[in-house]
């Protein structure tokens, strides 16, 4: 299911002393089956967009379209929308409220009026798809639960819903390194495997770099820049500009090139800088090019 943004504007507290527009006349188009990333700055509107996105937030300037209908439109089904185009938030305490992982996980399946016995075995596949052992923590008390697993465990309670498209919003704050690599880990099967539209809402540009296939670019507001991952990663000047730090393995091919290592910028993660140095030290014709 697409999502279609038309000339959107939004502003906080409109009509107030206080009102600050959050964005400015944003047009862009999502297709099935794709792995974005929304990248940008503290306050550079990446969230309010986001919430567009499932219509937690509706237009009063502009249009969204989610699967060719309008969410400003009065006959349009909103819940259905919430239910096709599931959200993370970056707090999982935030959507997590039932006692247990298995009751919170049931909230959706239950309220799309499922039978008793689809419940449950969507509770079992969600749980296995995010890594959270069924018996072990189908009776958990939430707030027992590491920051980690509360994350999986929101995650879980989103895709029982079976989401054409999840939008995920800052999902690895305040994770340690291991823990932000298996929940990326996590995302990246479900991508895979689901074959669902996936939304990563970050200002950090390894998580992004590590998954997804394009990267939107915003900054106070306004989208800057949009094109293939490796294309708006290699673009370094303009990523710092706006206060954002380029993958580090980008930083060190560039700085190879400064040194002059012939190496290209361009890569996404270790295993390609490593196959590109290979290739330079070891070219076919038995000799390095430098720059």
């Amino acid at each position: 299911m697409p999502i279609e943004i038309e000339s959107l504007n939004h502003t906080y507290k409109e009509g107030t002393p206080f009102a600050r527009q959050a964005l400015f006349n944003i047009s862009l188009h999502i297709d099935d089956g794709e792995f974005v990333g929304l990248i940008g700055p503290s306050q550079s509107g990446k969230s309010t967009l986001g919430q567009y996105f499932n219509a937690l937030f509706i237009p009063k300037s502009g249009r969204v379209l989610i699967d060719g209908k309008d969410t400003a439109n009065r006959k349009t089904d909103l819940v259905q929308i919430r239910f096709k185009v599931g959200y993370v938030f970056q707090n999982p305490e935030h959507q997590l409220f039932k006692t247990t992982v298995g009751e919170d996980i049931a909230f959706g399946p239950t309220r799309q009026r499922c039978s008793p016995a689809e419940v449950q075995q969507r509770i079992r596949e969600t749980m296995q798809l995010v890594g959270l052992d069924f018996d072990t923590f189908f009776h958990r008390d939430i707030f027992s639960l590491s920051g980690g697993q509360k994350k999986r465990a929101a995650i879980a309670g989103v895709l029982a819903c079976r989401p054409k498209v999840l939008i995920l919003d800052g999902i690895t704050a305040g994770l340690d390194p291991r823990g932000r690599k298996e929940i990326l880990d996590v995302v990246k099967a479900l991508h895979r495997e689901k074959k669902i539209t996936v939304i990563l809402i970050s200002h950090s540009m390894d998580d992004v770099a590590r998954l997804v296939d394009r990267i939107i670019t915003m900054d106070q507001g306004k989208i800057i820049d949009d094109g293939p991952a490796r294309e708006v990663l290699s673009r370094i000047d303009r990523l710092q500009q706006i206060g954002l730090e380029p993958p580090q393995v980008i930083e060190i091919m560039q700085l190879l090139r400064e040194k002059g290592f012939a190496v290209p910028t361009g890569v996404l993660n270790i295993g390609e800088a490593v196959t590109e140095i290979i290739k330079f030290l070891n070219p076919p014709g038995g000799e390095q090019s430098w720059n």
